[in-house]
């Protein structure tokens, strides 16, 4: 059956490749899902997200406390089809990945990855769905 590549228009006649044959075109990045480690509870969303205070609370238990509004943001990386995290702004606790500190620019979340805030608080996994 296949897929048409929305970059460049190619006819792709694997339903399976995950690049554009033509452009090299990363398809995919499906649904980020984030899972908090203190209460199990999960977060999927699909669409570039501020996270922050407010959505935490839903979800993340108590720890939420350590977050601003918004914390951190989501994207999509339409070039490598996955996902990117970047510390919001005026957030008062640092974000950090795989306990390392967030920098300045978009750093990638690969399935298994850390979220916190601070180095301790607030523990999210990283998974993704198709």
């Amino acid at each position: 059956m296949g897929w048409k590549c929305p970059q460049c228009g190619f006819l792709q006649a694997d339903e399976a490749a995950t690049r554009c044959e033509a452009c090299g075109f990363a398809r995919g990045g499906g649904r980020l899902v984030l899972v908090a480690e203190g209460t199990g509870q999960r977060l999927s969303v699909g669409v570039n997200t501020a996270v922050g205070k407010l959505l935490l609370q839903t979800f993340a238990g108590e720890e939420h406390v350590y977050a601003a509004e918004p914390q951190f943001l989501l994207a999509r990386d339409a070039a490598v089809g996955g996902w990117n995290i970047a510390p919001a702004p005026g957030a008062t606790n640092p974000t950090f990945l795989n306990g390392a500190a967030l920098g300045d620019a978009p750093a990638p979340l690969a399935p298994g990855a850390v979220i916190s805030v601070g180095p301790t608080r607030l523990r999210l996994r990283v998974e993704n769905e198709p």
